[in-house]
């Protein structure tokens, strides 16, 4: 759909969803929908499903909050890290789900988002699970319908306790949007073996073997040089399949048992990163993770 383009991209069209009781023949004209008339439940899977009447003429772009969140406000032109499941207000076809995979990394931009979910969005606190209805376009030729999506926000930063670590180990400046800085002390040993230190502990699910995990990360040499980077906005948080072999071995062997929301320091010798920079410091913090369903 136009209006939601680059959302449409993310999930893969299924072909149920979840409507309540047949269109009145009977009326001349649909009754209006509104927000208000859309109930949100959850699934065994602990995703989202939406309810709705059909039969209905959806006429209005509208928000509600179905819970707050406790971040910051989000702010044009920020980073994003959206769950989002769509439906259909015409016949509950599923437009988008990804909650059964990743989360999904955006711009808060409306040439990214469509208007619509642009607007929903905007000052909307990380945390939050907002649903939102979006009309049929006026210039309609390809017929897309109106649409009800739930969209969760998600923080793109570590979330949880700070961990007091030993002070002879690099120390992180966090920059406000949670950017990262290492400084390697004086005459710190280089790593023999890998070390996995925990900053900030978070609360979310255990990264297990095999696991999906999408993570922002900061990679310095033992100089406290920048090797590399995915926290400026034009680039996108690093998936990793853990134990696939695809990543190095430092970032996948430091992610095992540690839970999403936490923040990691990993200290590494160059044979589990890269041989020809030397030992590097990496710190990541752990955003999202799922586990793939076996096929049966």
């Amino acid at each position: 759909m136009r209006r939601i383009a680059a959302l449409a991209l993310a999930g893969s069209l299924a072909l149920t969803g979840c409507v309540s009781g047949p269109p009145d023949s009977s009326a001349s004209a649909s009754p209006s929908g509104s927000v208000d008339a859309l109930t949100v439940g959850i699934d065994e899977d602990m995703s989202p499903t939406i309810d709705f009447q059909q039969g209905l003429a959806w006429e209005d772009a509208e928000t509600t909050v179905v819970w707050d969140g406790d971040g910051d406000h989000l702010e044009a032109g920020q980073p994003l890290l959206l769950d989002m499941y769509g439906v259909s207000l015409e016949d509950g076809t599923e437009v988008i789900d990804t909650y059964d995979g990743f989360a999904q990394s955006y711009v808060l931009a409306p040439e990214l988002l469509g208007e619509d979910l642009y607007n929903a969005l905007l000052g909307v606190r990380v945390g939050a699970r907002i649903l939102h209805v979006s009309p049929a376009p006026e210039d309609n030729p390809d017929g897309e319908p109106p649409i009800a999506i739930v969209v969760d926000v998600l923080p793109t930063r570590a979330v949880g306790n700070e961990v007091e670590i030993s002070a002879d180990l690099p120390r992180i400046r966090l920059a406000e949007d949670g950017t990262p800085t290492v400084t390697i002390p004086d005459g710190l040993e280089k790593p023999a073996d890998l070390q996995v230190v925990t900053t900030i502990q978070g609360t979310g699910t255990q990264v297990r073997d095999g696991d999906f995990v999408k993570v922002n990360f900061t990679m310095v040499n033992w100089k406290g040089k920048e090797l590399d980077s995915s926290w400026p906005e034009e680039i996108a948080p690093l998936e990793v399949e853990v134990g696939s072999g695809d990543s190095i071995t430092a970032i996948e062997e430091g992610l095992l048992d540690q839970t999403v929301g936490s923040q990691v320091m990993i200290l590494s010798p160059a044979t589990l990163a890269y041989p020809d920079k030397g030992p590097v410091v990496i710190v990541v913090d752990i955003l999202d993770a799922f586990t793939p369903q076996e096929s049966e």
